[in-house]
């Protein structure tokens, strides 16, 4: 699949540019991709906070964000790129003083330069932004037409499928949903992306790929970190909203999505919105017996984290699918945080057919999509074990997709959505008919927790003893 031209002249410019998102994720992604010349000929970083920064000190920011840079000749050419607006999102006064200044870069390109707009604020300011974006005029198109706009949108969308939709309807009085960028990092994750070349370009497994041949799915991410950096934001929020509203979620998508008519971004989001929407609403009862919370010991002692908290810092819920590819085939995911080494990946089992022909114990096949702690996919089989008697040994097709290498946390999935936002590309930005979808399944679940329909168990740090334990409650 080819990608179109990124080299037109494009300014980024950044809302709550001296922010941790901007530091710890877009920062670094924008130098490697500087490096490696993928960014345009003509690009220009504009960073818009209420800091009272000069572009001088703006631009130590971004090198102290940055770290040790061996290669000083590009870090000084990439710190050029950048120039500071001080504002506030909710005065009108600052949005006329950026698009002066958008303006004047215009004027010294002689061009109508693409207009890339990234809220990497908290969310709590994007109603503020985006109408005044809207009111100021900095999206409108140039005399000539020339020049597109663009927004890109961090998770998380909404803190419900109300919110969700409010959202939405104000992004849709700026832009089309061509334009609007719906960031989930995960869906640039290269497991992920992998999962659909694996499916779709081998034939060995795609046409086994159903509930006649599959009988269950498990996937889980397993954290070894906790809240104590990010215990006020985190407090309320909890890991189903935090990681399975999106990510997870997102994974189902990938893993059971109908084949796509091709591998173009409008095709992709269609299916995997189809998908989410058939994942089956839990009712009350199916809540009560097929989902599982708990905290870990210790939680509710740090700082920004409420005495009496009862968010859940781990989950795991059962689910299905509501079609007659998947009807009938238990999905299981899970996430927390605390729990020992990491463990992120996708367990596929086959179903055993009956009768079987295997002598003694009968064995089941399974394929694992694995992102920690290494990249690979592993397909488990059974062979027979030389010798004189009929034994049966497992063995594995073993696939790692690449060595584990050092590199700072998100860059790379980073790299790859800011290349495509630049691109036009939306293959792996969510729309607006999957977000609706992720929330109309966790609304009740979140709702169901609240009534206590499920009690909140506490978990000790470090060990994986309440994944066992809740695989027992939830099957």
């Amino acid at each position: 699949m080819g990608f179109p031209s990124t080299n037109a002249p494009t300014v980024f410019t950044a809302f709550g540019a001296t922010g941790d998102l901007m530091r710890l994720k877009v920062i670094p992604a924008l130098f490697k991709l500087y490096e490696k010349g993928e960014l345009p000929t003509q690009f220009s970083v504009v960073g818009f906070s209420r800091r009272d920064y000069t572009d001088a000190q703006f631009r130590e920011h971004v090198r102290e964000a940055l770290g040790h840079i061996e290669n000083a000749k590009d870090l000084s050419s990439f710190l050029e790129l950048f120039q500071f607006q001080r504002g506030q999102f909710n005065e009108k006064e600052s949005y006329a003083s950026l698009q002066k200044t958008l303006a004047a870069q215009d004027a010294t390109w002689g061009v109508c330069a693409n207009k890339l707009f990234y809220l990497a604020s908290s969310p709590e300011f994007f109603d503020a932004i985006l109408h005044n974006l809207a009111e100021s005029g900095l999206t409108d198109p140039c005399d000539d037409g020339s020049g597109w706009s663009r927004v890109i949108v961090e998770k998380p969308f909404g803190v419900d499928y109300d919110s969700a939709r409010k959202l939405d309807a104000l992004l849709g009085e700026l832009f089309e949903e061509q334009q609007i960028y719906r960031i989930d990092h995960y869906l640039a994750k290269e497991m992920l992306q992998n999962i659909l070349t694996f499916r779709f370009a081998n034939s060995l497994f795609e046409l086994n790929w159903d509930k006649d041949f599959i009988e269950r799915i498990d996937m889980r991410l397993l954290e070894e970190v906790g809240c104590e950096k990010r215990g006020a934001s985190y407090d309320g929020v909890g890991a189903l909203r935090d990681v399975g509203q999106n990510h997870l979620l997102q994974m189902i998508a990938l893993i059971a999505m109908e084949h796509p008519q091709s591998f173009d971004a409008a095709q992709l989001r269609l299916k995997r919105a189809e998908l989410l929407q058939a994942l089956t609403l839990p009712s009350e009862n199916n809540i009560r017996r097929a989902t599982f919370r708990a905290q870990y010991e210790g939680y509710r002692s740090i700082a920004g984290v409420r005495e009496d908290s009862d968010t859940e810092t781990y989950f795991r819920v059962l689910t299905s699918i509501d079609t007659d590819r998947w009807r009938g085939v238990p999905i299981a995911i899970e996430s927390g945080k605390r729990l020992g080494e990491p463990v992120k990946e996708i367990v596929v089992t086959m179903r055993h057919p009956v009768p079987c022909l295997c002598p003694g114990e009968h064995h089941k096949n399974r394929i694992i999509f694995r992102m920690e702690p290494k990249e690979e996919i592993l397909v488990e089989f059974w062979s027979r074990k030389p010798g004189l008697s009929m034994e049966t040994e497992e063995r594995t097709f073993h696939f790692l997709l690449r060595e584990r290498k050092a590199q700072t946390r998100y860059t790379e999935e980073y790299m790859r959505l800011l290349l495509d936002s630049i691109r036009g590309e939306q293959t792996l930005f969510i729309s607006t008919d999957e977000i609706q979808a992720m929330w109309r399944f966790t609304d009740p679940i979140i709702a169901g927790w609240k009534k206590g329909l499920v009690p909140l168990e506490t978990y000790p740090v470090d060990r994986k003893d309440i994944t066992a334990a809740a695989t027992v409650r939830v099957l």
